[in-house]
């Protein structure tokens, strides 16, 4: 702080004083000081309370739209099941839990109720069939009847954790609004509350998860007590709600009686409240240790100035005592000044106060900082020439408004510092009147600008990714929305493109994270290229991106197809990182507007879903919606329902194709091959059944049941013919990598006493690929139990040398794909020739697959392969036929010798 030049030089002409004069003088001084200061607090208590707030408030959006999230992803999984049931009520099935979806670590199951109330079907992530609760579910089923928003409650609390089962219910109709039933999704109460604990509030801080009507759902931290009952009475609800869906509130928190401080947010489209809270008096801390600060400075200085007031008094009878002292009384006085001074420049805040013309009578250091200089000879200046010229008029309107009427005025203001740099800030201006009854104008400056770029930031959060700048998925439903909109009303068509990068993980897996996002970041660029002529284009999740593209109604089909075979054709292009040239495998699922449909989700919906069809089907990586999904997932689904019970229903069995030697024409084993043949669907081949049992998991079981009876088969050969049968049973990748395989291959050959040797396992290339430690470990151990390991389909997939080199395997089989050419293509032959001699090079068998014709065979011969099997020899025979078809061979083989 700054006194005005000459100060000191007055005392030399000075009379006495009366006391009165000098008791005003000193009321006057107390009281400006005990107004600035009073000022400074009022402005820093309401500043730090309202920050709080706001950032409580902002922490309530957050979770409101993660909540809201979540509640979609819900919504979305009720919708699959639901046009399911519409699909096929009579036997109704819900399949969300077979694949990964967004909202499985959430639900913990899907229960589908008839129009009675009676349970058609259920799933969860375990393959639980029925609810808990289920007669409660049946009661409640049809109280949501004609609902435009979700039934939402929470039953099954547990009263020492407070945590419950949150049931989300809707009305399931049919095409004509007829009710069918009702679809209820469960969650567990604590993945929200797993959520809202980790953020920190302090002691006392909370965020709570309310229904409209009142009721608590969740809390972090937990309040058992308080779940599930009602809080419709508190001013939330009474009064907060019904004025604005979001806001903040400063009242005494219903559950303890503590005054508490409160941001609120309703979630959108769903009848759910988010609240958090923070204890009053831990959030304003700060300003009460600056309460006191400054309360016992000023009760100092005023002590000061009444001291000296009375001391001048006392002694004013004598004119030189009087001068003295007042000299003395001056001095002591400037060390007064300069205590306050300490005090005010404490203060981070920029103070200053301007006269009439609008010049410094006195600033604090802060001030000084942010205008950029340490001059302390600012008294005087203007304050236009050394506080941003730029906002000078606009502060001179809010200063003629305080003159004019107002005592302060409050307002949010953009300011330039001393830097140049544009500062968001808070300027607090109040009116005084200085000893001279001049007016005078004090400000505060509070700067907000990390604050406010806080605030940006969790509002750009809430809609964009943060790696590539793109859109989200929420941002993208609301932007195609939008477009839908413009295509409607131009009656153009408007494409929308799921695109997901199928090996984009490798880039991960080989060199890590960071080049990992690197690589993101430079595919976020190829699809914002894709800008303008694409509507919005949009990072999903991981490696999946989403693009929405206008065309006119007479090209639309060839618009679209050319957008994405130039979409493919620009991502199929490799991406060169640390010098490697990694390709990310792109597959696009397309669906057009409005043939496709006529909302957001819609379409997001079905180009995801042709997208799926392309990565599944493994042909043409772009794909086309088409009525034709629907119905070849609805054959999927019913083919994966049977194949769930074919098991226990005895459909499945073993039949055996026999591996005969090139040279000598003798059996040397069989091949196990499993065949399943359906009351419903008939016989299905195994090239339609087995990638669904890989796809869901299936296979485990299947796997473990046809080792188990091959095993079982090979004993009862071995005890009907006096010696043991080899067989060779195939492994999936799913089953080679499931933890407990080697017991259970232990287990098997020791209860069926299976001789060393005769069981050989036959292992794909793509399961060998994966954890290569791993893998030698396994391979080694299964070669210790005595049996023998082939690769098979050999030359499909791209194992190296090294492979072949390193794990203990037996034999080779070419894949039946090589064999069918031979005699036809060259190259079939070539590569053919390359596996014998390369097998024979490491002193592994060949036994060639897929044998057909004389021709095939005498090839093979001449390639010196070792075995082969095929339809030339025999077609694959049940297990009855084996004893007789080994006998035939025996004699046949003999006799031919």
């Amino acid at each position: 702080m700054m006194r005005s030049p000459g100060d000191q030089d007055r005392t030399r002409g000075l009379r006495p004083y009366s006391a009165a004069r000098l008791v005003t003088v000193a009321a006057l001084l107390i009281a400006f000081l005990a107004a600035a200061t009073a000022g400074m607090l009022t402005v820093s208590y309401r500043e730090t309370q309202r920050l709080e707030m706001v950032g409580l408030r902002n922490i309530s959006i957050a979770f409101a739209a993660q909540t809201s999230g979540v509640m979609q992803a819900i919504d979305q999984a009720m919708l699959q099941a639901e046009r399911a049931y519409r699909k096929t009520p009579e036997r109704p099935v819900i399949d969300y839990f077979d694949d990964a979806r967004a909202a499985q670590e959430y639900i913990i199951g899907l229960h589908l109720f008839d129009a009675s109330g009676r349970l058609a079907a259920s799933a969860g992530p375990h393959g639980s069939r029925a609810p808990p609760g289920a007669g409660q579910h049946q009661a409640a089923a049809p109280a949501v009847r004609g609902a435009v928003m979700p039934l939402i409650t929470i039953s099954d609390i547990d009263p020492d954790t407070g945590r419950g089962i949150i049931n989300v219910a809707r009305t399931v109709t049919d095409a004509s609004g007829r009710r069918m039933g009702t679809i209820l999704a469960q969650v567990d109460s604590e993945r929200f509350e797993r959520i809202y604990t980790l953020l920190e509030l302090g002691k006392g801080g909370s965020v709570t998860l309310f229904h409209r009507d009142g009721t608590m759902l969740v809390r972090g931290p937990p309040f058992p007590s308080g779940i599930g009952r009602s809080f419709a009475h508190t001013p939330l609800f009474r009064e907060a709600l019904p004025v604005a869906s979001r806001g903040v509130m400063d009242i005494v928190s219903p559950l303890d009686g503590v005054r508490r401080i409160y941001g609120y947010d309703a979630v959108s489209d769903y009848p759910l409240v988010i609240i958090t809270g923070a204890n009053k008096a831990e959030a304003l801390g700060s300003w009460y240790d600056l309460l006191w600060t400054a309360g016992a400075a000023l009760a100092l200085i005023s002590a000061i100035l009444i001291y000296l007031a009375w001391r001048v008094a006392r002694h004013s009878a004598s004119q030189s005592d009087l001068i003295g002292r007042l000299e003395a009384s001056e001095r002591r006085a400037g060390r007064s000044a300069d205590y306050l001074a300490t005090i005010l420049n404490a203060v981070l805040s920029p103070i200053w106060v301007l006269d009439g013309e609008r010049r410094l009578v006195m600033y604090n250091e802060a001030f000084a900082r942010f205008i950029g200089t340490r001059d302390a000879k600012l008294v005087g200046e203007r304050e236009a020439e050394v506080l941003d010229p730029e906002t000078a008029r606009e502060r001179e309107r809010r200063y003629q408004a305080v003159l004019e009427g107002s005592r302060s005025n409050e307002a949010v203001t953009e300011v330039r510092d001393g830097r140049g740099e544009l500062r968001t800030a808070i300027q607090l201006t109040s009116r005084l009147v200085d000893a001279d009854g001049e007016t005078q104008l004090v400000s505060v400056l509070t700067d907000i600008t990390e604050r406010h770029k806080a605030e940006e930031h969790l509002a750009y959060l809430a809609n964009f990714d943060v790696l590539t700048g793109l859109p989200n998925l929420t941002q993208f439903r609301q932007i195609l929305e939008a477009e839908l909109a413009v295509a409607r009303t131009r009656r153009a068509c408007l494409g929308t493109f799921v695109v997901s990068l199928e090996r984009a993980h490798e880039i991960t897996d080989l060199l890590g994270h960071e080049p990992g996002e690197a690589a993101l970041r430079k595919i976020g660029e190829i699809f914002r290229e894709l800008v303008p002529r694409a509507a919005c284009v949009a990072r999903v999740r991981g490696a999946e991106f989403a693009a929405a593209m206008h065309a006119d109604a007479h090209a639309c089909g060839a618009t679209m197809q050319e957008l994405a075979d130039t979409l493919m054709a620009r991502l199929s292009e490799p991406i060169t990182l640390e010098g490697r040239d990694f390709y990310l495998g792109p597959v696009i699922g397309v669906s057009v507007f409005p043939s496709d449909g006529d909302s957001a989700d819609e379409l997001y919906g079905r180009a995801h879903s042709a997208r799926n069809r392309a990565r599944d089907e493994g042909g043409d990586t772009v794909q086309f919606f088409s009525s034709t999904t629907h119905s070849d997932l609805e054959q999927r689904l019913t083919v994966e329902a049977q194949l769930r019970r074919a098991l226990e229903r005895n459909e499945l069995r073993i039949v055996y194709q026999p591996k005969v030697s090139i040279h000598s024409g003798r059996i040397m084993g069989f091949e196990a091959l499993v065949r399943w043949s359906n009351g419903l669907l008939g016989e299905i081949s195994p090239t339609r059944f087995i990638p669904i049992a890989e796809r869901t998991s299936l296979i485990i079981p299947i796997g473990a049941w046809v080792l188990e009876r091959t095993c079982s088969q090979m004993q009862a050969w071995e005890a009907e013919l006096g010696e043991p049968v080899s067989v060779a049973v195939n492994l999936s990748p799913r089953q080679f990598h499931q933890k407990n395989l080697l017991r259970l291959i232990s287990d098997v050959v020791q209860r069926h006493a299976i001789a060393p040797g005769s069981l050989e396992l036959e292992i794909t290339e793509t399961a060998l690929m994966s954890r290569e430690q791993e893998v030698d470990v396994l391979m080694r151990d299964i070669r210790r139990l005595r049996v023998g390991l082939s690769i098979d389909d050999f030359g499909t997939g791209y194992s190296s040398l090294a492979y072949l080199k390193r794990f203990p395997v037996q034999r080779l089989k070419i894949d039946a794909a090589f064999v069918r050419d031979l005699g036809i293509d060259n190259d079939s032959a070539a590569i053919a020739m390359t596996i014998v001699s390369l097998a024979h090079g490491l002193n592994l068998k060949v036994v060639a697959e897929g044998v057909e014709t004389a021709e095939q065979l005498e090839m093979l011969r001449a390639m010196k392969c070792d075995e082969y099997q095929g339809f030339l020899f025999s077609r694959a025979v049940e297990a009855a036929d084996v004893p007789r078809l080994l006998r035939e061979n025996r004699i046949a083989a003999a006799q031919g010798s």
